[in-house]
């Protein structure tokens, strides 16, 4: 990570770029899906196990692509002035706030579609399994 700094506006330099906050986004959505299949398999009914996973996946895939798309337009409003949520108070004006909601809403949709994959096949591998298996629950 670079070494950070105010610049003459008050703002933290380096500014952000799309690459690393999506990486970073991505990096909490390996987390979020470990907590999500630990979930699932802490279920022991069958049905629960589906109805989470399928629930899983719908919701991240809506809301993910919902953030992504919301913040990446921000983020293109911003015309090259992002901001971290640290430089709130260096803002001069309400539409200055859309250059820190951008990049919060970019991670939190990267953050959100990550795990989407790994709900859906578990949630496919698990609707399928054979009665009585481990996959299949109690």
């Amino acid at each position: 990570m670079a070494h950070m700094i105010r610049g003459a506006d008050g703002v933290l330099e380096p500014r952000l770029r799309l690459g690393d906050v999506m990486a970073r986004g991505a990096a909490y959505g390996v987390g979020a899906a470990v907590c999500v299949i630990v979930a699932a398999f802490a279920l022991r009914d069958h049905d629960d196990r589906v109805d989470l996973l399928e629930a899983g996946t719908f919701l991240g895939l809506l809301t993910g692509m919902v953030f992504l798309l919301i913040g990446l337009f921000f983020w293109a409003c911003s015309s090259g002035d992002i901001l971290r949520w640290r430089d709130f108070f260096t803002t001069s004006g309400p539409y200055d706030v859309v250059s820190i909601i951008g990049p919060s809403l970019v991670r939190a949709g990267t953050f959100l579609l990550v795990p989407v994959p790994f709900t859906y096949g578990l949630g496919e591998l698990v609707a399928s399994a054979a009665y009585g298996s481990w996959l299949w629950g109690a």
